[in-house]
């Protein structure tokens, strides 16, 4: 679906919706890219680095109260709200030590709700049948921050200080945010809902089970791919966010892919498919983790692959599990995913430091092979 089979209403708000998605995602996965300078930058050791990012995670659990205002009061209005907390959060950022663990906090809130909301917008725009092709579009932003925003942030890093990226991401969250509310004023009516709790079914328990399965793998991976190419290749800040640049290209394909596949295939075929490519690379990890850096980065690069389109795959699923409740059930999915992304952040830093990365991978594997059992036999498509 291009951009242009949107309604008009929705076309005049994409664009600031797209850039609000961009700003966040870039500033979620440059603090795990560039975890040690951001540590070194703030003064705190990577350890405390690790436990603000685990708090960071945790203020997601918020996110089935903003599905409840999201059904209240509508979706684009709690993505607006949420993009301009996460814009303060990220200018707070830059103020040290201190102004780093509030900001993070702050952000994090700020990201749930934009997150949230904006499940539940496209849910209410866009048929399922369709929706795989919506979130692909939006979700572009996620490769699209590998492919351009990670180089970008390790040569401002390099080049003026560590805490330029967050103010340059703040400034670009609230700027989104305003466009965003000018078209508020004039947008497409949303339906309202009266508030009830989500019908958590076998279909909707193994979805979220899967789904927060395959968020688990991948965390070990984000934490760890960082320190790895750091500690393994030698490499610097700026050169570490140039050789993402092969992850952002992989992920803009595969995102772009899901969009045409993930309709097409089943929703749940698609996580399965990704599932299954991002645990074999895991797998390889495990076994051979220090290869030649263009085979690491090959291998790197296929786990993110096959994230990526599982995990783009999922939210349109997820947000079709009850429609009822739409926003509440995205939420939901979120608070799952949240802590795990929490406590995986924790662990993972202590099994890279006392063990290394290739028992890190042999753990984010075997995450991985659940998420594989729950999507062949136990997970099925809404109906």
């Amino acid at each position: 679906m291009a951009e242009s089979s949107f309604r008009p209403e929705v076309r005049r708000v994409l664009p600031a919706v797209i850039a609000m998605r961009f700003a966040i995602n870039v500033s979620m996965r440059m603090t795990y890219t560039f975890l040690p300078a951001f540590a070194r930058g703030a003064g705190l050791s990577v350890e405390s680095m690790s436990t603000v990012l685990s708090a960071r995670e945790l203020t997601a659990l918020s996110a089935p109260l903003t599905g409840k205002a999201s059904d209240r009061v509508g979706p684009l209005t709690v993505m607006a709200y949420g993009g301009a907390v996460a814009g303060v959060g990220l200018l707070l950022a830059t103020l040290g030590a201190t102004g780093l663990i509030i900001g993070m906090l702050i952000f994090g809130f700020g990201r749930t709700a934009h997150q949230v909301a904006m499940g539940s917008w496209i849910g209410n725009v866009v048929a399922y049948e369709r929706r795989g092709r919506a979130t692909g579009l939006i979700e572009l932003t996620w490769g699209g921050s590998a492919l351009i925003g990670l180089p970008l942030a390790g040569l401002l890093i390099d080049g003026i200080a560590w805490w330029t990226p967050f103010a340059v991401l703040g400034a670009l969250a609230l700027l989104a945010t305003v466009r965003v509310r000018a078209q508020e004023r004039g947008r497409i009516s949303e339906p309202r809902q009266h508030t009830r709790k989500p019908h958590m079914t076998k279909t909707a328990v193994a979805a979220l089970a899967t789904n927060g399965c395959m968020t688990a793998a991948a965390q070990f991976l984000f934490l760890g791919h960082g320190l790895w190419l750091e500690d393994s290749y030698g490499l610097d800040t700026a050169e570490i966010g140039i050789a993402i640049v092969a992850v952002g290209a992989v992920e803009v394909i595969a995102t772009a892919g899901s969009s045409r596949l993930t309709d097409r295939l089943g929703k749940r075929r698609s996580m399965l498919g990704g599932s299954v490519l991002m645990t074999t690379a895991m797998m390889v990890l495990a076994a051979y983790s220090t290869p030649p850096l263009w085979l690491g980065l090959l291998v790197l690069v296929t786990a993110f692959l096959g994230f990526e389109y599982g995990i783009v795959s999922a939210i349109p699923l997820v947000s079709e599990l009850d429609p009822g409740a739409r926003a509440e059930m995205v939420g939901r999915a979120i608070s799952i995913s949240t802590v795990v992304r929490a406590v995986v952040t924790l662990v993972a830093t202590a099994i890279y430091v006392s063990q290394g990365f290739a028992v890190l991978m042999t753990v984010a594997a075997g995450a991985g092979l659940v998420a594989i059992a729950l999507a062949a036999f136990v997970m099925v498509e809404p109906g």
